[in-house]
């Protein structure tokens, strides 16, 4: 920010100049407004208290298993392994804990601030506001709170992202060999946190060969440091084609092509204040591909030609979902929101620039109303529970030690199992397997084979008359009706049974039903 006179930190701010009765007011309200921002959007960074759920469960599960034994897990899982060897060097200094767990990608999505700050200072086109209202739209964007909450690895993504943007524009501008080399390390390294990072840089080597192709040598600037940061991948490869032919996402759908258009949609948040916020995502990058000031500044018209940042730049973003729409569709790999993390950045740097075109006061206005909209959206994240395995963990607590606890299907395990792994004996179906990780290899295959029936024939074997309790949920694709059925042979056994738990409130929803203890026979 600019040091001086208040009107001119106020101007540096805002990038809008003010009438001089004016300054001294602005100056005192508007640089506290901005940090009040901050200091709510980061506190919610490492607010969230409700229990982990299945993939937070299944990473820290991973994660805190020695180096090779990791390194054998992620095999089943089908993620890379950056974050997990991050994540298991934060526990061996941090601890367990719900919040030492989350912490780590909340202190990820934290770093993120200043560096959109240097970021968003070498992309402004010229003459536009200061960096601060970028800053302010990555700080209260809902979709970015709520994943520096989650113990994923989904707010490194974001960082290292931003870092690709900063060091790749330094070395394209000015040649610096550090800037290369560091761009090469970012680049590596976001190949081994995300999958997806592949689509972004096709993206970018295809733009970077492009200008070669036109003469221009800083292409070169850009194809380096992509080949070099790519052979940090070539170790992992074995274990990348492994899963890539055995795990997978078989009970979702691939995206479709309007996927990428929609995106912005699954960043806003839910509530009134989710919608209210996409739209006006949506109207500054318009505006900021194609508005203009008008002759006397007070308004924008929309007309030829496009801004050439902001083009670049959501060409980028939608370039990337485009790509790995593609590849999706290819592989019949289900899509999740959470993928699109690869481009929350870019796509924030066009609407920060769409921001800085409308007038002084329009500019204001809307950043205000941005921000607010995104806290609104982002406030009830840190408190939104997640999953009812606490419910579970707590009613598992009057299980004895021989008690047999089946959890069907097998994604309903982790999450209990981190909290009360000493609740009874607990197995999964299909396959009597250990309740902490879900093996995802062959997952489709193996539960279209398995046979509840004689799933429950030997259940009631092992419970040996003792109390069975079935953790349940219908409905998960892949198991055709599978928990149903053990509910109806576990009753035609044991009698009806006792309904502990129904499911209510949480995106990971249970049942738990107790099945009593078998009688002993007559005589």
């Amino acid at each position: 920010m600019t040091t001086g006179a208040p009107g001119a930190a106020v101007e540096s701010l805002v990038g809008a100049t003010v009438d001089p009765p004016r300054e001294a007011s602005r100056a005192r309200w508007l640089p506290a407004a901005v940090a009040g921002v901050l200091v709510v959007s980061i506190a919610l960074r490492f607010l969230s208290r409700p229990p982990l759920w299945l993939d937070e469960a299944q990473t820290v599960e991973i994660a805190r298993r020695s180096l090779p034994h990791l390194v054998a897990a992620l095999r089943h899982d089908g993620a890379p392994p950056l974050y997990y060897l991050l994540l298991h060097g934060w526990m061996s200094v941090a601890g367990t804990s719900t919040f030492a767990i989350r912490a780590l990608s909340g202190i990820f999505a934290v770093a993120s601030l200043p560096v959109m700050w240097f970021v968003a200072r070498r992309f402004r086109p010229p003459g536009s506001a200061s960096p601060w209202p970028a800053v302010l739209l990555l700080a209260t964007c809902p979709f970015a709170v709520r994943y520096a909450t989650e113990a994923r690895m989904y707010a490194l993504v974001l960082l290292l992202v931003l870092l690709g943007l900063f060091l790749f524009e330094r070395a394209w501008s000015t040649g610096s060999r550090w800037a290369m080399a560091a761009a090469a390390v970012v680049t590596g390294a976001l190949l081994l946190t995300q999958y997806w990072a592949m689509f972004l840089i096709a993206v970018v080597g295809l733009g970077a060969v492009g200008c070669l192709l036109r003469g221009d040598r800083r292409g070169w600037r850009v194809v380096v440091p992509l080949a070099v940061g790519c052979l940090a991948f070539v170790p992992w490869l074995p274990t990348f084609a492994y899963q890539s032919a055995h795990t997978g996402a078989p009970w979702g759908a691939p995206p479709g092509l309007e996927t990428p258009l929609l995106t912005l949609r699954d960043w806003s948040g839910g509530w009134l204040s989710g919608p209210l916020l996409g739209v006006a995502y949506y109207l500054l990058i318009a505006v900021a591909l194609a508005g203009h000031p008008t002759f006397d500044g007070s308004g924008i018209t929309f007309r030829r030609p496009l801004r050439r940042p902001a083009l670049l730049l959501i060409g980028l973003a939608v370039a990337t979902l485009y790509v790995g729409v593609v590849a999706s569709v290819v592989a019949s790999s289900a899509y999740a929101s959470r993928y699109s993390t690869i481009v929350l950045a870019p796509a924030l740097l066009v609407v920060a620039f769409g921001l800085a075109v409308l007038p002084g006061r329009a500019r204001t206005v809307a950043l205000c109303v941005v921000c607010a909209l995104g806290l609104a959206g982002s406030a009830w994240l840190p408190a939104k529970l997640r999953t009812q395995a606490g419910q579970v963990a707590a009613l598992l607590q009057a299980a004895g030690p021989h008690d047999l606890v089946v959890f069907c299907p097998d994604q309903l395990g982790p999450a209990v199992h981190r909290l009360a792994p000493d609740a009874g004996t607990q197995v999964v179906y299909p396959t009597f397997g250990s309740a902490a990780m879900v093996d995802w290899v062959d997952y489709e295959k193996r539960n279209k084979s398995a046979d509840p029936i004689a799933f429950a024939r030997q259940a009631l074997q092992r419970a040996s008359g003792r109390p069975i309790w079935l953790v349940y949920r219908t409905g998960y694709p892949t198991l055709a009706g599978a928990c149903t059925s053990l509910v109806t042979s576990f009753t035609v056994a044991r009698g009806r049974p006792e309904d502990e738990l129904a499911p209510h409130g949480a995106f990971e929803k249970y049942t738990v039903a107790r099945f009593p203890a078998a009688a002993p026979p007559a005589g």
